[in-house]
């Protein structure tokens, strides 16, 4: 029986083709631009596939301590998708009453930072301004 690649190493590799292979080889403007996009989004996704468990984890764990609930992060997919979606819907009901203190902030702030690091990996997300 052979291993085959998984996901993630598949889209790893249908990205860099697009962008390093590709690309580079269209004369077309537009189809280049559109090449250059799909091959961002499926770089995107092969990001998102490599660090969802864990960002899915370190979100609801945050949310269970915001919110002082007991939550597992050792649940199917689909479930912790549901559960995260809860919380967050929690979390929008205090923000919109103006119940914004510390943790709150921070949660925030942590969350952005995690989901910014997947799709711009190079962004800079500190707080300061030079």
């Amino acid at each position: 029986m052979q291993d085959h690649p998984d996901k993630l190493a598949l889209l790893q590799g249908v990205g860099a083709f697009l962008a390093g292979e590709l690309v580079p080889k269209i004369e077309d403007r537009d189809l280049r631009f559109r090449a250059r996009v799909a091959a961002y989004l499926v770089q995107i996704v092969a990001m998102e596939l490599a660090f969802d468990e864990q960002q899915d984890a370190a979100e609801l764990g945050r949310l269970g301590e915001l919110f002082d609930e007991e939550v597992t992060a050792a649940l199917p997919a689909s479930e912790r998708k549901a559960e995260l979606r809860r919380l967050n819907d929690l979390l929008v009901d205090r923000i919109r009453s103006g119940e914004i203190d510390e943790a709150l902030f921070d949660h925030v702030t942590t969350t952005l930072r995690e989901k910014l690091a997947v799709v711009q990996p190079r962004f800079d997300t500190r707080l300061e301004v030079e």
